[in-house]
């Protein structure tokens, strides 16, 4: 009898276990085109909805404990990006989509400026940015009064000219990928 019990309770100790543990750290890689994306089952570029839920809790817990932890800041940065690029909201004016995206710069810049030196934060930096321009680059004067289309392309140029500067930075790095850095910049 006894010898039946140990499977069973073997059984509960694993199912009870697997409902409170924590998310895992997506991997990481980088495409075709040179940019730093999640990797995903199958085909998929952008990742599923809900699939990181559990890590952004667990990221924006630490965070609020340790607003310095590069690690977590990296990876909440990516996630914004990943739910957020084109790819995953091709609409510029999607509701949410430029504040997060504000967000995940923030987050990546104050992971560099704490001295994290990873090369994928300095790629993820300049997809941001990039991602930045390409939510300001639409033509929006019939939306806007002159005033905040005048403030939308000053964000725009500084956008545009930081996604310039930190390609640049990315190709004295690597210059085996210099043609896709250079196609990535804003014109």
């Amino acid at each position: 009898m006894k010898v039946k019990a140990y499977p069973i309770l073997l059984f509960i100790i694993l199912i009870t276990s697997s409902q409170v543990s924590y998310a895992q750290l997506p991997q990481t890689k980088f495409d075709l085109n040179g940019d730093l994306r999640t990797v995903e089952s199958g085909m998929l570029i952008v990742p599923p909805k809900n699939k990181y839920d559990k890590l952004t809790d667990s990221l924006e817990k630490n965070l609020k404990q340790n607003p310095s932890d590069t690690t977590s800041l990296f990876y909440r940065a990516l996630l914004y990006y990943s739910y957020n690029q084109m790819l995953a909201e091709p609409a510029q004016r999607t509701k949410g989509t430029l504040e997060n995206l504000t967000v995940g710069k923030d987050m990546i810049e104050k992971a560099i400026q704490l001295n994290m030196t990873d090369f994928r934060a300095l790629l993820l930096r300049a997809q941001i940015y990039h991602e930045l321009c390409y939510r300001f680059s639409g033509d929006e004067r019939w939306m806007f009064s002159p005033g905040e289309v005048a403030k939308r392309k000053k964000l725009f140029e500084n956008y545009k000219g930081k996604t310039n500067k930190y390609y640049t930075d990315l190709i004295k790095l690597d210059g085996s990928k210099e043609y896709l850095y250079n196609k990535k910049k804003i014109t």
